[in-house]
């Protein structure tokens, strides 16, 4: 009687929710924690992202959403594909073979990564090294190679790093019998990262950094966007917790311990490795969180606390040569960069994580104006929105040439922080307008002089960018008329060119490749038709 009684009031409750008008957020607004408009089929937010192009609803009735299903059906198949892979449980342990490769010896043993022979282990290694700026890879590539033959254990990498070094290896690897233990070692370094902290390792903390960042990559690049902001998001905590925002601060060590703080760091090198490291999961983190309209816990703030006070990145390979007093304090780095003031930052990774602020704040500012603010409001926006054009002219003075996979990123993140500064106000000013096409331009000059497809691997933020600014691109194109397209609807057919050349590659380009070619996503007619 009670239970029925319970079950009629919940009944009665949420029908009165639902005629008092009572809205629910979909699914990914509720994960994004951002205000939902309810509208259906598809919420505003949602329309209007690059990632989350998806929008579900919670089902009425407790029932799961075609999501939640699918969600359930991948835990239990990867669950059911690390059983068999497990080669310690032989009743279960499944082992494939190349049959057309008769001259690899058969057995259970081939696909097993800790039978994987030294030399062929170690080609991995080095595969993953030769492009270890694209994969986020911070340390000290000739240290980390140093401590893999050594006999103390405590010396060699995390297991999870060297799982994650394995995978890119295998991921990179133009032999098909490498790639063939890229499954295992992703579920090995999933696994191991999971457990890395607890392991007792001396170098836990930077190790771990180093791994997830190596993952968030990996998945970006596959399109498994939920999963590669999970593995960011943890890189983002340790950092944190480890206090690197805080090395050679003004304000001095902390006094306060907790279970990531790290010793003082035994040399330069070392310290140069922890300086890098946050930088680029700085990088990592302001790029993604401007792609998905996501709020970035890395704050300009002078709060003491939040306050970025690590100096900027050298090359890693300088450390060894520089020795700083320890007197040498800094404090305010990003603040001072938004603000013109003379800074040392002129490394590539220096002036990578520069481009990426300057996008992540570009995009902040186009996304928090609204018409109509009132005058104090819009005031002080176009007070910080000409400021930042400001930084944004003064940087692109200093870009270095783009002859590698990084300038080419640095770039193209330059070029879309100005697309998107001005996104909103192309119908009714002219001057932005005009700063749309000279950026429109540089990038598609960018494209025409560097082989971008002939780099093995490049940041895959740049497929979101490059989507983001044809979106743009078509949405003016629409609004003009006549020979003013012609210009426009070039430098279109140029970024798409190269998106379909790289998008056997790249998941994340092949995806948007696909929604941009496709007139009812772009929904503007005629145009798809002027530039296929």
């Amino acid at each position: 009687m009670t239970s029925s009684t319970s079950s009629t009031s919940t009944k009665s409750t949420s029908s009165a929710h639902a005629n008092k008008g009572f809205r629910t957020s979909c699914l990914n607004c509720r994960r994004r924690k951002i205000r939902c408009d309810s509208q259906r089929p598809a919420c505003t937010a949602c329309l209007s992202s690059i990632v989350y192009g998806d929008c579900e609803y919670a089902a009425e009735g407790g029932t799961l959403t075609q999501t939640q299903c699918l969600e359930e059906q991948i835990a239990l198949l990867e669950s059911r594909i690390q059983r068999l892979e497990d080669p310690t449980n032989p009743e279960g342990a499944v082992f494939l073979t190349d049959p057309y490769a008769p001259h690899i010896a058969s057995g259970p043993s081939q696909l097993r990564p800790d039978k994987l022979s030294a030399p062929a282990r170690d080609n991995l290694i080095q595969i993953a090294l030769q492009h270890r700026t694209e994969i986020g890879f911070f340390l000290d590539p000739k240290r980390f190679l140093g401590t893999l033959t050594t006999s103390d254990t405590n010396g060699r990498p995390l297991k999870a790093l060297m799982s994650a070094v394995l995978l890119w290896g295998s991921h990179l690897s133009e032999i098909n019998d490498a790639k063939r233990y890229e499954v295992k070692y992703r579920a090995r370094a999933v696994r191991d990262t999971a457990q890395g902290l607890a392991s007792g390792h001396p170098q836990a903390v930077m190790h771990s950094i180093q791994a997830e960042i190596l993952l968030a990559h990996y998945f970006y690049r596959q399109s498994r966007f939920v999963e590669g902001k999970y593995h960011a998001s943890v890189t983002v905590s340790l950092a944190l917790s480890a206090k690197l925002h805080k090395i050679r601060s003004i304000d001095g060590p902390s006094d306060v311990p907790n279970a990531t703080s790290l010793p003082p760091p035994p040399d330069a090198v070392e310290e140069g490795e922890r300086i890098n490291g946050f930088w680029t999961v700085f990088m990592l983190n302001k790029s993604w969180a401007a792609a998905d309209d996501s709020p970035s816990p890395f704050q300009c703030t002078f709060s003491p606390e939040a306050r970025i006070d690590v100096p900027w990145p050298l090359e890693i390979e300088s450390y060894a040569q520089i020795s700083r007093s320890p007197q040498f304090r800094t404090t305010s780095t990003v603040h001072k960069f938004l603000e013109h003031q003379h800074d040392s930052g002129t490394s590539a990774l220096a002036l990578h994580a520069k481009a990426a602020v300057l996008y992540e704040q570009a995009s902040r500012a186009a996304s928090t104006y609204r018409p109509g603010m009132s005058q104090d409001q819009a005031s002080r926006f176009f007070t910080f929105y000409n400021d930042l054009q400001t930084t944004i002219d003064d940087f692109s003075t200093k870009l270095p040439s783009p002859d590698t996979a990084e300038a080419v990123v640095t770039h193209a993140l330059v070029h879309a922080a100005i697309v998107d500064l001005h996104a909103p106000f192309l119908s009714q000013n002219p001057a932005s307008r005009g700063r749309l096409a000279a950026s429109m331009r540089a990038m598609d000059t960018l494209i025409r002089t560097v082989d971008i497809p002939a780099f093995t691997i490049v940041d895959s933020i740049i497929g979101i960018i490059w989507a983001r600014s044809c979106e743009v691109l078509i949405r003016e194109i629409s609004s003009l008329r006549g020979a003013a397209r012609n210009e426009p609807l070039r430098i279109l057919k140029s970024m798409l060119t190269v998106m379909d050349k790289m998008k056997t590659r790249y998941s994340v380009i092949k995806e948007h490749v696909s929604k941009l070619r496709d007139v009812q996503a772009l929904g503007v007619l005629g145009v798809v038709a002027e530039f296929t």
